[in-house]
């Protein structure tokens, strides 16, 4: 009887044991997102786009983590990012279709909060612009025509993140998060010989915006 009290015993300890988790002071992560990307006021190349597609993108990077405690932490990361919009027009008796493809070399800061469960984080990016195409297609007549590095785009972009996360124990020293997030980058990116103006109505430049889910993985350095 005493031998089955203590393997229950240690048994209780063991699972007790495993389904604690602290923060230590530094952390790493791996992330990487599926998200919905837009051009803001996409009025430009002296043609109006008006119908946007919904454009589905992604990113992935890694980065360190400093906890103040189990709730307060400052996060560094580098990520790839793919960015742009693609839009339908009709033009000159025939449908026009467009995909423009940002693609960025990204460094962000965030501060962030961690409930039991729930998480909460908030930061900004600069994004630096490693390539650019446009992907035309015109079904009447010249198929897909691509154009790279042309210069359409600003290299620079600086923007604000908010994130809202569920995060669960995958061992004592592994987290994962799911997370919604959203970005706005607070630069014009595209460039000003670009931008469109029509019957006199001047159009703002165009923004990047991102709305999207990530998928985080901490991974602690020297658990307890």
């Amino acid at each position: 009887m005493i031998k089955r009290i203590l393997i229950v015993f240690l048994f209780l300890i063991v699972a007790v044991t495993q389904a604690q988790f602290r923060w230590n002071d530094v952390s790493f992560y791996y992330q990487a997102s599926i998200h919905n990307s837009s051009l803001l006021n996409p009025n430009y190349y002296n043609e109006e786009l008006d119908l946007r597609i919904p454009t589905i993108r992604g990113s992935g990077g890694l980065g360190l983590m400093y906890n103040f405690n189990d709730r307060l932490a400052l996060s560094f990361g580098a990520d790839y990012e793919r960015k742009g919009q693609q839009f339908e027009g009709f033009g000159r008796g025939e449908e026009i279709t467009r995909d423009y493809i940002l693609d960025y070399v990204s460094g962000n800061v965030m501060l962030r909060y961690f409930g039991k469960h729930f998480n909460v984080g908030v930061g900004g990016y600069y994004s630096y612009l490693i390539s650019e195409t446009l992907h035309f297609k015109n079904d009447v007549e010249y198929g897909t025509i691509r154009f790279q590095d042309e210069n359409y785009f600003y290299n620079d972009d600086v923007g604000v993140f908010l994130e809202l996360g569920w995060m669960f124990d995958l061992d004592y020293r592994t987290k994962a998060n799911i997370a919604l997030f959203g970005s706005y980058g607070l630069l014009d990116v595209n460039r000003s010989s670009f931008q469109f103006n029509n019957f006199g109505d001047e159009y703002n430049p165009a923004q990047n915006l991102v709305v999207g889910l990530r998928a985080t993985i901490f991974i602690i350095t020297q658990p307890y």
